[in-house]
């Protein structure tokens, strides 16, 4: 055979010859040890796992346990060991929700609750579920471009989501972004509503979006409406996603680019620096506007006051001369001649009183000297009493 000894002559087998040194596999063929009986072997294992088990201490014959205190050691073995899986199995129902999470539980695929943060329970799989949305994070859709690494700038453009019809029949290219969370308080709908979201609100705000820019000429999407379109398109996108019952809820719609096509670009460009300078120039007139105006209607005002007081003064006036006259003519009819006199007398004192004459009475002139009584006529009345009235000759006189 194959395994006989070449040297030394006779079969010994694939451990060498029987009397040799080289023996079986426990140990020397002839004269070592002999080789362990399985049975034992068996057997004593099967003591060893019954002193194990409780209960299972009571042996039965031999190998294989053939009375029927080794049948009930068994059957409590297998109860046992069966309870000890049940035990581990119902552990596994023990999960964890961390912040910014809700445990959203389901039995047999029907929803049962939502859980807040901490150590839960629910039943464990196949019977329960546990799906555990993160209501806490803020995610972003691009519509019109897509970021570059790390969400920074715009990586490439996609025309097919930009390019946007206006209502006056222009194109406007137009890069939007719609940030969105899902509602802590309506995380089930989320979870069981929405098979796509990212594809639903992408979808719908586009939508959206369209039909708002389709109301608008280009002018004013370019310049001053932008707000507005913001404002409108996520309106109109959060109550589309309540309407599907999607349990989103929208933070900000925020419009990233709006350009004209690069082919009438520069075009519009020098209509948008016209409508600044446009502005500019209106701001400049309100402006002044707001500086002069006030000052006008501050001097009219006073010009009005200065008129209303001299209307006021003429009426007094003419009022008091009235009544003067209506006095003077009731005297004049009581004493017509007194009257007449006494008007010449205060009209004269009137004329003559700033008048710088020698008045000399005829009536008083001397028989023969042709002179009034009393009146020299080389005496200069006329120049002492100028020198009598300036302030140089009060001071010699003193």
């Amino acid at each position: 055979m194959l395994w006989s000894n070449q040297s030394g002559g006779g079969g010994g087998g694939p451990w060498g010859r029987p009397g040799g040194n080289g023996g079986g596999p426990w140990g020397n063929g002839g004269g070592g040890k002999t080789p362990p009986n399985l049975e034992d072997l068996l057997r004593r294992g099967q003591d060893r796992l019954r002193g194990l088990i409780p209960g299972g201490g009571n042996t039965g014959g031999g190998y294989g346990g053939g009375g029927p205190s080794s049948s009930i050691g068994g059957g409590r073995s297998a109860a046992v060991i069966a309870a000890l899986a049940v035990a581990v199995w119902l552990a596994t129902g023990f999960y964890t929700v961390y912040p910014r999470q809700v445990g959203i539980e389901t039995i047999f695929g029907r929803y049962v609750g939502t859980k807040g943060e901490g150590l839960r329970y629910n039943f464990p799989y196949p019977i329960g579920g546990v799906v555990k949305p993160d209501v806490g994070s803020q995610n972003s859709i691009q519509i019109g471009f897509r970021a570059g690494p790390g969400g920074q700038g715009r990586n490439r453009d996609v025309p097919d989501e930009s390019l946007i019809l206006t209502g006056d029949e222009n194109i406007v290219d137009l890069d939007f972004e719609v940030q969105w969370r899902i509602n802590p308080l309506k995380a089930s709908d989320f979870v069981f509503n929405l098979q796509n979201p990212e594809g639903t609100i992408k979808a719908i705000s586009e939508s959206a979006m369209r039909e708002v820019i389709g109301r608008r000429n280009i002018q004013a999407i370019l310049t001053n409406e932008q707000s507005s379109i913001a404002q409108e398109v996520k309106e109109m996108v959060q109550k589309a996603l309540d309407e599907y019952g999607a349990g989103v809820r929208i933070e900000v719609v925020q419009l990233v680019s709006v350009n004209p096509p690069p082919e009438v670009r520069p075009a519009f460009i020098d209509v948008n620096a016209a409508q600044q300078d446009a502005d500019t120039a209106q701001n400049e007139a309100k402006t002044y506007a707001s500086r002069e105006v006030p000052q006008a209607r501050g001097r009219a005002s006073q010009i009005f006051q200065q008129a209303e007081a001299y209307r006021t003064k003429a009426t007094a006036d003419a009022t008091g001369q009235a009544a003067r006259f209506s006095e003077v003519y009731a005297s004049y009819k009581a004493a017509p001649a007194i009257s007449r006199e006494r008007l010449f007398l205060e009209t004269m004192e009137k004329v003559l009183g700033s008048v710088n004459k020698v008045i000399i009475d005829q009536n008083g002139v001397q028989p023969g000297s042709g002179t009034a009584a009393g009146v020299l006529p080389v005496l200069p009345l006329t120049e002492f009493g100028a020198r009598a009235q300036s302030p140089a000759a009060t001071g010699a006189a003193r």
